[in-house]
């Protein structure tokens, strides 16, 4: 899935992500043929914590899952989607389905 217009660490940027994990950051990235694109309009997008209040499908998942401060390429999903400081929503490989 492609993520657009994201903003992380206070730089809008693009973002790859497949198989479960951040593969590509950049700006311009091509989207595939078959990919998913979602475009988050300037939200800014994080990495999911422990304290984060999540769906029981997810919180399952985020559970064996390494936790990172910073989304760098091998960042697990899922990833929060937050707004004004907000969280609005959890953005993971189906998101965009």
């Amino acid at each position: 899935m492609l993520i657009r217009n994201a903003v992380i660490d206070g730089l809008m940027t693009d973002l790859r992500l497949m198989h479960g994990r951040v593969q590509e950051i950049g700006v311009g990235l091509q989207k595939g043929l078959y990919e998913a694109g979602i475009d988050l309009a300037g939200d800014e997008l994080r990495p999911c914590m422990a304290e984060d209040p999540l769906p029981p499908r997810i919180r399952r998942k985020l559970t064996a899952l390494p936790q990172t401060a910073h989304i760098v390429p091998g960042t697990p999903a899922p990833l929060v989607r937050c707004r004004a400081g907000q969280m609005i929503a959890v953005i993971d490989e189906h998101a965009a389905d």
